[in-house]
């Protein structure tokens, strides 16, 4: 198994740190929903189209992030992509108005998909070999965890200072109430933009300036590796690689029980449960940054089952299970919420895990720059589509005076697309074992046989 030098840390780092403060504005309505349609003035479903715009661009620029990172330095794109974050959270901090919020975001989902993403997932990737993708996934989004928990409290303090002796009434907004929270949201972003430039620092200080993965595992103070020749592939190689397909709807399943489960989790326990915006956002930070903490050390747990489509198999089945529980314990408020927390705790494990899957879903390493790019672009469609959806229903719902029937449509869809990651996760497994019989992929098992032929413990 490849070992961990000092160098190979400080990139993990400053990859995963970058990646925590570049994508938690963008999506800071996971945690802050009622503040934010308060200090901007937003309808759920305006809130929708902006949820909307950037996953959208998000997906269109998924295949331009493989093209990208398969061509330029990963120091120069993540490096790029964190400066556009500091000058978007500033701008972001100082207006309210509509189209100017579009466009804020439409850049976000530029910055942070064409120029971050599959530079980053190179990166990590790269760290590591087949024994400890999952770990090292999984740690890194345990590292995004860390860093978010601490942003989201930092947030929830300049928050609490500023609604300080006023309560949020989101059905009955006061100007009192509004102004404070539009301040309070102001100091948010511009503390936000404060964090990210710490992080620009660090990525230009720590980031290896060199192109390809191989030269940049060198060891601090000694010359770089060589890069060694490797096999080019396109996008008509990945298109026809079947393991590509699986993952894609595997990763696509996983990510909406993630990105919906977040997105609508916390408002519900306001809406339906009466849990006060203030408390609710606190078990947002909880559900969002802290359980991914806690979940992303799972990946050790998930590298130790030999076959990664029995794992998210099992995870979807027991998702399906907690999403009828919410369903039907909405009277038992303190069993709701744990089974909401529950729920996020499932989710982001698969999350920081699933890109763990490439390798036994037959997708080499030198692919992995334009199959992540592909993959996301597909897996990640529903993203743009299902919140605009989500928001119709639940306004609606409320406009009818039941707006619980809006929560158990989005808990209807959540569990379909948990059912079809059952199936595809089935799929997975059964590739993993015909290709591992043919020698192409490794397993737990296959690398634990080869330890023991080769008599030292080295792979």
């Amino acid at each position: 198994m490849k070992k961990f030098k000092f160098r190979d840390l400080m990139v993990f780092i400053v990859l995963s740190a970058a990646v925590a403060i570049a994508y938690q504005v963008p999506y800071i309505r996971y945690t802050f929903y009622d503040q934010m349609t308060v200090a901007l003035g937003l309808s759920n479903t305006q809130l929708g189209i902006i949820a909307t715009v950037v996953s959208l661009v998000s997906t269109i620029c998924y295949p331009i992030g493989g093209v990208l990172a398969d061509k330029f330095s990963m120091r120069t794109l993540v490096n790029i992509s964190v400066g556009a974050f500091v000058l978007l959270d500033v701008w972001y901090a100082f207006t309210t108005n509509y189209v100017m919020l579009i466009i804020i975001h439409v850049l976000y989902g530029f910055f942070g998909i064409a120029t971050l993403w599959s530079a980053y997932l190179v990166g990590i990737r790269n760290l590591g070999d087949a024994g400890n993708q999952s770990t090292l996934f999984g740690s890194s989004e345990a590292t995004r965890g860390i860093i978010q928990t601490i942003c989201g409290f930092v947030f929830l303090a300049i928050m609490g200072a500023a609604l300080s002796g006023i309560t949020l009434n989101v059905a009955a907004p006061t100007a009192e109430m509004t102004v404070a929270v539009q301040s309070g949201w102001r100091t948010m972003l511009l503390a936000a933009a404060a964090i990210t430039a710490i992080f620009f620092v660090l990525g230009l200080v720590f980031l290896p300036k060199s192109k390809k993965g191989q030269k940049d595992q060198a060891p601090a103070g000694e010359d770089p590796v060589p890069e060694q020749p490797i096999k080019k592939y396109t996008f008509k190689d990945v298109a026809k690689n079947k393991g590509v397909w699986i993952s894609i709807v595997v990763i696509m399943c996983a990510y909406m029980l993630w990105s919906l489960g977040n997105g609508y989790l916390t408002t519900y326990t306001v809406q339906i449960l009466n849990i006060d915006a203030q408390t609710a956002s606190t078990l947002g930070i909880v559900r969002s940054y802290i359980i991914v903490f806690v979940a992303g050390f799972c990946g050790f747990i998930v590298d130790r089952v030999n076959y990664k489509g029995a794992a998210f198999m099992g995870m979807f089945v027991l998702a399906i299970a907690l999403l009828l529980g919410v369903m039907f314990s909405t009277a038992v408020v303190p069993l709701c919420v744990a089974l909401t927390l529950v729920i996020a705790f499932f989710a982001n494990v698969m999350k920081s895990t699933y890109w763990s899957i490439l390798g036994q879903a037959g997708i080499p390493v030198a692919m992995t720059a334009l199959a992540t790019g592909f993959i996301s672009f597909i897996a990640f469609i529903p993203e743009f589509i299902a919140p605009t959806v989500c928001g119709v229903w639940l306004d609606a719902a409320v406009a009818a005076g039941t707006p619980i029937v809006g929560f158990y449509k989005i808990f209807i869809m959540l569990i379909v697309f948990a059912i079809i990651g059952v199936v595809f996760s089935l799929v997975l497994m059964r590739r993993t074992k015909k290709l591992e019989s043919e020698g192409l992929v490794e397993t737990r098992k296959t690398m634990k046989a080869a330890e023991c032929v080769n008599g030292d413990g080295s792979v």
